[in-house]
């Protein structure tokens, strides 16, 4: 479940044998050295790593697009092997499930866009929490994690500066990658600003007791060569933003998001938040039958009030959208903030049942139409459209003479932020210019 919420395996079998041999490498140095170690990549842009019971260690691929060198992917290993080797992890068997933060109810129904998924997260306790299924680790088991993390690197032969380095890069970056497409939030050393800055503090001082010289050695370049074509940020198996528009070519469906709104696309949702907590919601479901209205009313509605006051269903009708059966009703409900009203739209499409949840505060009348003019535009995307939506990737560039970032930003797909994408992807400091022969990290379509 851990792996199907947070992307999937990441198909790419050159990426995952490289992740896995640096894993092993430090594996080497531990008390575990002959023990099932487990590293997978997995196929989510959320910059993150994170380590479960037995030896099971993560990273995302976003995260590898953001490292530049194996020393720094190799920081972030022995980070969270040592979470495992500490078994900062809950008991087992305490299991429940976890309220979204629109207020309502998870559904028990939900199976995601691409199927199979069952609703549902670890109830942990405070010290131990999940993002994901993901363990939020208590700002204590961080700073053990931290200064354990840089004995196993270094003795494995990686430089402890390297950890210092990046993990400060990360540190500075933490904010402004939660703004930035394909990035998400850097789940990392901490839950918060303070709790990161700590980790980052012993992960210092723990390098300042460390002597290792090891500075001629190239653990940049058989990195990038890694992860060369490396996919970055949204993938066709689980959507595409382009241009304000969300985009599933496999699924072959798309509808405009509501401007001012900011996505995220998981495994089995797509969620756009906008101001004053609103929020549109995307999933699918198999349990809708054959009456659309009837499901809403009886089914879907209940499920999501259970637990929070909530009034009368009203306004449901049938319709439709985009040429497709649907049908929508209102459902008023209060939460801590106030009065709330959830639209709830299911569309029959292709054999598959699309739900929007439309979420506003009930005074909140423009946002409401607005979310509800965007769940208007949902229509099927032709098969010869749909097959020109491919994802962006790395491409690993030597700095040429007369390149420069403005030329690189220029190459770059992204609409908006590119020369702040380059700079984060290579750490480039503002100010900083590319040297003839440098490596750096492009991002292409």
């Amino acid at each position: 479940m851990i792996v199907a919420r947070n992307g999937g395996i990441y198909p790419n079998e050159d990426i995952a044998k490289y992740v896995t041999a640096v894993g092993m490498r430090l594996a080497r140095k531990t008390e575990q050295a002959n023990e099932g170690w487990v590293f997978t990549v997995l196929d989510t842009p959320t910059v993150s790593a994170f380590a479960q019971p037995g030896g099971y260690i993560y990273v995302t691929r976003g995260l590898l697009a953001f490292v530049n060198d194996e020393a720094e992917l190799a920081s972030i290993l022995a980070h969270q092997m040592v979470h495992s080797l500490e078994n900062h992890f809950p008991p087992t068997g305490e299991e429940a499930a976890a309220a979204p933060d629109s207020g309502l109810a998870p559904d028990a129904v939900l199976d995601g866009l691409i199927g199979g998924r069952k609703d549902g997260t670890f109830a942990l306790p405070p010290s131990v929490r999940t993002s994901g299924g993901r363990p939020i680790f208590s700002d204590q088991m961080d700073v053990v994690a931290a200064i354990r993390g840089v004995d196993i690197l270094t003795r494995a032969g990686y430089p402890g500066a390297k950890s210092v380095a990046f993990a400060k890069r990360l540190l500075a970056q933490d904010t402004w990658s939660r703004d930035v497409d394909g990035m998400g939030d850097m789940m990392l050393f901490g839950e918060t600003p303070l709790a990161k800055a700590d980790t980052v503090a012993a992960i210092e001082l723990a390098v300042r007791d460390q002597v290792t010289d090891i500075s001629n050695i190239d653990f940049e370049t058989p990195y990038l060569s890694a992860i060369r074509g490396l996919v970055y940020g949204d993938s066709p198996a689980r959507g595409l933003i382009r241009d304000g528009k969300f985009i599933h070519p496999e699924l072959r469906f798309s509808f405009e998001l509501p401007e001012g709104f900011t996505p995220e696309i998981t495994a089995g949702e797509v969620i756009a938040r906008g101001p004053n907590g609103a929020m549109l919601v995307l999933d699918t479901t198999d349990q809708a039958g054959e009456r659309l209205e009837s499901y809403i009313r009886d089914k879907w509605a209940p499920s999501l009030t259970r637990s929070v006051r909530s009034g009368y269903l009203y306004d449901l009708t049938p319709n439709e959208i985009g040429g497709f059966d649907a049908a929508s009703g209102f459902q008023p409900y209060d939460d801590d903030s106030g009065p709330k009203v959830a639209q709830l739209v299911v569309i029959r499409a292709d054999k598959r049942v699309y739900r929007f949840r439309a979420i506003s505060a009930a005074a909140d009348f423009d946002l409401s139409q607005q979310m509800e003019a965007a769940i208007d535009t949902f229509e099927e995307v032709p098969v010869t459209l749909a097959a020109t939506f491919k994802p962006y990737w790395i491409h690993v560039h030597e700095i040429q003479p007369g390149d420069s970032v403005n030329l690189f930003a220029a190459a770059m797909p992204m609409r908006d932020g590119a020369e702040a994408h380059f700079r984060a992807l290579n750490g480039y400091a503002d100010g900083r210019v590319p040297m003839v022969g440098e490596l750096v990290k492009l991002v292409m379509e």
